[in-house]
């Protein structure tokens, strides 16, 4: 909502002037012009969802990254827990630079980019 609220009302109206019907309108123009917005939105979710996924994972399961890091702790394995937490990282970075360089191949008339 706040992307497509961030739409220049003068878009709009041009698109008006021009015979644009109202659902060409919603996909030529707000759509479009909202999209880097959303991509945006969806990258820093993503990032909330790796949190929330290893903060599942410490709290109650038998398999993945959080689980190994927390019987790592209970064995004293300190390197098992810091190879974990890099692991965590890195999977971060790799998705985060994904969605960068999607955006970038998206979304090319965007001057300020990410």
């Amino acid at each position: 909502m706040d992307n497509v609220k961030n739409v220049p009302i003068d878009l709009i109206q041009i698109s008006y002037t021009f015979g644009l019907s109202k659902w060409e309108v919603l996909f030529h123009v707000v759509l479009r012009s909202s999209l880097p917005g959303i991509w945006d939105t969806f990258r820093i979710t993503l990032g909330w969802a790796w949190t929330y996924l290893v903060v599942a994972e410490l709290v109650a399961a038998n398999i993945g990254l959080g689980y190994r890091i927390m019987r790592a702790q209970r064995f004293l394995e300190t390197d098992a827990i810091i190879l974990g937490i890099l692991v965590i990282g890195v999977l971060g970075l790799i998705t985060d630079f994904a969605f960068k360089i999607t955006y970038r191949w998206l979304f090319r008339w965007v001057k300020e980019g990410i």
